[in-house]
Parts: structure tokens; C-alpha cells; sequence
């Protein structure tokens, strides 16, 4: 099955690419991105780290030597709406308010002039959000050229999606990005932006009949070529399958992970979506208050709400832990819905189960015989979930 092929960013350039110096500046700004990217990921070793912080600090230079570096008023400078980073919690803000206070600002934030006085954040949203707090007019900023405005506006989103590798990137914003590169990459899935989660479950689903989901760990480490044939082998029933699992290792992620994990995000509630754009709310945390909901309650959706938001208040001002969570969660469900419960606790029983059962200790066409059930059951679970 031959895959469309993805836009590339230097198709975004087209026009720009007959000035040499544009072209030239353009390498710059996409080095730089994706230098921060890197530093930002935590996957880094200390001498790495030092080299890129360098490398981004050369870069940086460049910018300041072109166009000097300007003190610019808070009030002038706007964040990009388009970045996959939307959760700034307090604490993350307190403690670079605190690094700016003690230390000042290193380095200029990067700035891409809208106006003559209105200006749209590349990098530095965060030192921004900080110097507010503690009551700075003014930040330290160098520009990207005007000559290049044009173009970075387009490409913009595409470059600042790399960050997804970040550490400090919470998973729903890492969920609701890897969608918008996704449809970066394949527009025609523009008009089924919504369906994408259960596009990846589905061809998920499809690799495990197949066994091909064992070697996805292996796989997205692969060079893109290698990824690219094995895709080809790895019998998708629909191009969109292959498509949405591409880009995912592409980036180095595993799909399996990305399904279980953080497109779940996605259908969270609205109320526990502003709580961790607002606090920080943990993607497990989250996910577990998600399960009170009017239908599990059997509540209207008012009173569920009412729910949510006194475990939410309360895990966060007590700074709960999971299990505690956990057991707020459940015990609510008990007194709402105990048949449902009961249903839980089975669950929970049953998963244990399993993770304590010793493989070691098993006959192999006993092991073989318990992979098949799993697997047939693991398609039942994940047809049901899609419902």
C-alpha cells in the first residue's frame, strides 16, 4: 500500500527560495528550532547539552548581529496561539520568576514582528509568563528578519511541533499536537481531525492480528527508510492507518503508547482540561477523575460536574497521590453506581492477576495457548472502547 506523500517544509518555501539570503536565514531559524527541541527533550548527555546550548546561543548571536538585540514591553508582545505547548502551571512559573530574579535574563526571547509595535512569541513564552509575575515592564528580544516573516508564518507550526519530544510538554498538549501534525502532514485527514485517535486504535488493532505490533519499540527507532518498508509489509487495511502511524515514528514514538496514554487525553472532560491548562493536573490524575462521569455516576450532567470538581479541588490542594485518587474515585462510583463498582473490582482482581502470574513457570503450548486468549480478548476490549 503506497502512502501519500507527506508536505515537506521546503515546499512551504517555494517562493521564498529564489532569494538566497532568505533561503539561507530559513536553515538558520529551523536549526535553531530544532536545537531547542533537542535541549528541551531531556534526552540529552552533559557535554551534549553544553554543545547545543552553545550552538543555540551562536544562533541567537546571529540574530542579535543582524538585527540587534531591543527591549521590548511585555504589554507588545503576544504567544503564539498555534504551539503545541499550552499548559504553564504556577510552580513552572514561580521558579523561572525566581531564576529571573536572582539571575536576570540570560537570553533574549525570539520575537516575530507583526507590526511596528505588536510582536508574536517564537521562543521564550515561558521567561515572558515569568517576568509578568514579578512585575517586569520589559524583556531582552532579537527579531526574525521581516524578509522572512511570510514564509515562517506558514512553516511556523510545522517547527515548533518538534518540541512534543519535551519533557516539560504535559500529554495533552503532546496529544492535541501530534493531531495537528498529523493533519500538517496529510491534510486530507483535515475533515476527520476528530476521528484520528481511533484511526491509530484501529490500525493498532490490525498490527496485533498480525503480530507486527511486537516490533513497533524496535521499529520507530529505525532509520525513515526502513520505517517506510515496514509500514509497506505491515498490512493496513486503510492508507490512513499507515499514515497516522507513521508520523508517530517518525517522531520516535511508539504508537502502542501514544493509543493507551495520551490520545485518551483528548476526550477528557472540558472542566479537568481547563484544570490542567490551568494547575498542571497530571495526565494520570486526570484520567481517573474522567471515570465520574454523568453516565458512570448515573447523574445528570450537572451533578457530575459538581463531582469532578470537589476530587479536582481536593487533589490538588491536598496534593494528592494517584492511589489516594484512586480511592476518592472509587468510592464515589460505590455510592452512586455500586453495581458498576462491583464490575471494577473484578477487573482490578483480574488484572492482578495477571501481572502476578509467573511466565517462567509456565509450559511453552501453555504460554501459547494463553497469548491467543489474550490477544482475541485485547480485540474485544479495543472494539468496545471505540463504541
Amino acid at each position: 500500500m503506497a502512502a501519500r506523500k507527506p508536505i515537506e517544509m521546503k515546499q512551504l518555501f517555494s517562493e521564498a527560495g529564489q532569494s538566497q539570503q532568505i533561503h539561507q536565514l530559513k536553515g538558520q531559524i529551523e536549526e535553531l528550532e530544532a536545537e531547542l527541541a533537542q535541549l528541551r527533550s531531556g534526552m540529552l548527555n552533559a557535554k551534549e547539552k553544553a554543545a547545543l546550548e552553545q550552538q543555540i546561543k551562536d544562533l541567537t548571536d546571529q540574530l542579535a548581529y543582524s538585527g540587534g538585540v531591543h527591549e521590548i514591553e511585555l504589554q507588545r508582545i503576544q504567544p503564539d496561539p498555534d504551539q503545541p505547548r499550552q499548559t504553564f502551571p504556577p510552580y513552572q512559573i514561580q521558579e523561572r520568576a525566581e531564576s529571573l530574579r536572582r539571575n536576570g535574563q540570560k537570553t533574549p526571547i525570539v520575537l516575530i514582528p507583526q507590526t511596528d509595535e505588536d510582536y508574536i512569541l517564537f521562543d521564550g513564552e515561558l521567561r515572558w509568563r515569568a517576568a509578568q509575575s514579578i512585575g517586569w515592564n520589559t524583556l531582552k528580544a532579537v527579531f526574525l528578519p521581516k524578509e522572512q516573516i511570510l514564509a515562517a508564518e506558514e512553516v511556523f507550526e510545522g517547527q515548533l511541533v518538534t518540541s512534543i519530544h519535551s519533557q516539560k510538554l504535559h500529554d495533552l498538549d503532546l496529544a492535541t499536537s501530534l493531531v495537528k501534525l498529523i493533519v500538517y502532514k496529510y491534510p486530507d485527514l483535515k475533515e476527520r481531525e476528530t476521528e484520528i485517535p481511533k484511526i491509530l486504535n484501529t490500525g493498532i488493532t490490525q498490527l496485533r492480528r498480525g503480530q507486527k505490533h511486537l516490533e513497533l519499540n524496535q521499529i520507530r527507532l529505525a532509520e525513515q527508510v526502513d520505517q517506510q518498508e515496514w509500514l509497506e509489509t505491515a498490512g493496513f487495511k486503510k492508507i490512513e492507518e499507515l499514515e497516522v502511524i507513521a508520523v508517530l515514528l517518525g517522531l520516535q514514538l511508539n504508537p502502542i503508547s501514544i493509543n493507551n496514554n495520551i490520545f485518551p487525553l483528548i476526550s477528557l472532560a472540558e472542566d479537568l482540561k481547563q484544570v490542567i491548562r490551568q494547575e498542571g493536573l497530571e495526565s494520570s490524575k486526570a484520567r481517573e477523575i474522567n471515570k465520574l462521569s454523568a453516565l458512570q455516576l448515573e447523574v445528570d450532567e450537572a451533578k457530575a460536574l459538581v463531582l469532578r470538581k470537589e476530587i479536582t479541588q481536593k487533589a490538588i490542594q491536598e496534593k494528592l497521590s494517584l492511589s489516594d485518587i484512586k480511592r476518592l474515585v472509587n468510592d464515589t462510583l460505590a455510592q452512586y453506581s455500586p453495581k458498576k463498582t462491583n464490575q471494577a473490582n473484578k477487573i482490578i482482581k483480574l488484572s492482578k492477576t495477571i501481572q502476578d502470574f509467573q511466565v517462567q513457570t509456565a509450559e511453552k503450548e501453555e504460554l501459547m495457548s494463553l497469548q491467543q486468549i489474550l490477544v482475541d480478548k485485547l480485540a474485544e476490549i479495543e472494539q468496545a472502547l471505540k463504541q
